[in-house]
């Protein structure tokens, strides 16, 4: 198992739970979503990409090889007005960058 693929996600109805390695959790419900960003950081000689969830009070971080990240994916493409091609393009990036995938009507 990869360092990526022990953080496990739950995607329900209701939220997007994280379990990290370290024993803790982090969630966010799917009510509370305003902002979907991609990240690319180039902290190693690979690019690393994470799922950035913005809630009101918090953000949740996930690398993209988490368990069940897949699902996260099928998820998000559901949201209304969800960029799919920024999804893509960030997917490909080899630079840092931050790509902005959806974001709340109504919110900055």
């Amino acid at each position: 198992m990869t360092e990526e693929e022990q953080y496990i996600l739950d995607v329900n109805d209701t939220e997007i739970r994280c379990h990290r390695p370290d024993g803790t959790m982090d969630s966010i419900s799917w009510k509370n979503l305003l902002r979907v960003e991609i990240v690319v950081t180039e902290d190693t000689p690979l690019p690393i990409t994470f799922f950035t969830l913005h809630g009101p009070s918090a953000t949740v971080v996930i690398p993209e090889g988490a368990t069940n990240a897949d699902d996260l994916s099928e998820r998000l493409f559901e949201l209304p007005g969800f960029d799919a091609d920024v999804f893509v393009d960030s997917m490909s990036a080899q630079t840092s960058n931050t790509f902005t995938c959806w974001q709340r009507e109504g919110t900055i």
